[in-house]
């Protein structure tokens, strides 16, 4: 094929998709530039230009409280170029040791970015490795998502994206709120009001269905929470001192039923919608439908959601749950001391999830059943 032809057949295919040729040749300047991206840090950066292993240990011992672990150790020659700051282009030559299970240390391969540090006299000789550089990638997955979610789904692509980013803004800023004292359950009952609203609202628009999608998603919330609170109360007493990652002195009640409250929001809002959407534009094409109908149609809808809906759920905190296991494992605790005292609130929150989604079913159906009759008394 000549220079021409490839020009004439590039500008044909511009021609019919220029969308999707612009939003290719952002994707690829935008990768570009994140796996070049050294100059922005402030902080050295080096390429691993040789790895190899020159020493390994027979064993390591830990002391784990009861039994010591034997585990190899490793130390590396490395051979690194600087990438950045007024050392550019010096290459140094540097030891790193590693455990074979790399849970603190980590093991470094060719083409691999590192992030060193100097002496206070910033010699090259005192250079060290502190941690691997991984934005970039991070970086290159945000950049791909936006592109196929603005491919499959053009200017509705857009708008999900800018609702993400600004439940993902909304959500720090409740943390920075909390980290400067304000109480946790109260910053949660806020955001289970702003979520819903500011993701149905831009999402779908200012029709009836957005609105009975967020009454559907308030009721199920307050029907549910008062289910929970109602089987805290007067249920077993709960052991939150066997929440993950808690120290110092926190009321782990609030914090847990904040999470509770959270848990399940984004399956709730998408049954809520996805029913009453369907039962609306239903109830439009079909003005003489039967309720009786409308109902029957609303639940073989549920039928079809629950089961998913649930399974994502299930697969979203065994996924979140395999790390701790394992390190928990790792460290000679017993996988049925785990499943006892640790999974039990991954287990109430995924069955209070479950809950929710199958009290949106009904809620849902109930509002549009409302909305037809009142649509006929009118």
């Amino acid at each position: 094929m000549t220079v021409n032809n490839l020009k004439r057949h590039l500008k044909n295919i511009y021609d019919k998709y220029p969308g999707v040729c612009i939003l290719t040749v952002l994707l690829v300047f935008s990768v570009i530039v994140l796996l070049n991206n050294d100059f922005m840090y402030k902080q050295p950066i080096a390429r691993v230009i040789s790895a190899k292993t020159i020493k390994s240990e027979p064993v390591t011992n830990h002391n784990n409280g009861f039994h010591p672990i034997s585990e190899k150790s490793f130390e590396q020659k490395i051979t690194l170029k600087l990438l950045n700051t007024d050392k550019k282009g010096n290459k140094i030559t540097v030891r790193h040791q590693y455990n074979y299970s790399q849970i603190d240390t980590e093991e470094f391969s060719r083409g691999d970015k590192v992030f060193v540090a100097f002496n206070s006299k910033g010699k090259l000789s005192s250079c060290h490795i502190t941690g691997i550089k991984r934005d970039s990638y991070a970086y290159i997955l945000l950049a791909l998502f936006l592109y196929i979610i603005l491919l499959v789904t053009g200017r509705r692509g857009a708008v999900i994206a800018f609702t993400t980013f600004m439940n993902i803004g909304i959500f720090i800023v409740s943390l920075e709120l909390y980290d400067r004292g304000m109480d946790i359950l109260f910053i949660s009952n806020l955001l289970i009001l702003i979520f819903p609203c500011i993701t149905l609202l831009i999402s779908n628009g200012f029709k009836k269905s957005t609105f009975m999608a967020i009454l559907a998603t308030f009721l199920t919330l307050l029907v549910t929470l008062l289910i929970f609170k109602f089987a805290v109360t007067y249920g077993e007493e709960i052991d939150y001192a066997n929440l993950d990652y808690i120290v110092g002195d926190h009321d782990l009640e609030r914090i847990f039923f904040a999470s509770i409250e959270l848990a399940g929001l984004g399956v709730i809002m998408d049954v809520a919608v996805s029913i009453t959407s369907s039962l609306h534009e239903l109830v439009l094409k079909t003005p003489g439908i039967k309720l009786k109908n409308l109902i029957k149609a609303g639940r073989e809808m549920g039928y079809d959601i629950m089961g998913t809906m649930i399974n994502v759920l299930l697969f979203t905190y065994i996924c979140g749950l395999i790390p701790l296991i394992i390190l928990k494992l790792r460290n000679e605790i017993s996988l049925f001391t785990i499943i006892r005292l640790q999974i039990p609130f991954e287990i109430c929150r995924f069955l209070f999830g479950s809950i929710q989604i199958l009290a949106t079913i009904p809620i849902a159906i109930a509002l549009s059943s409302i909305f037809i009759l009142k649509r006929r008394a009118a």
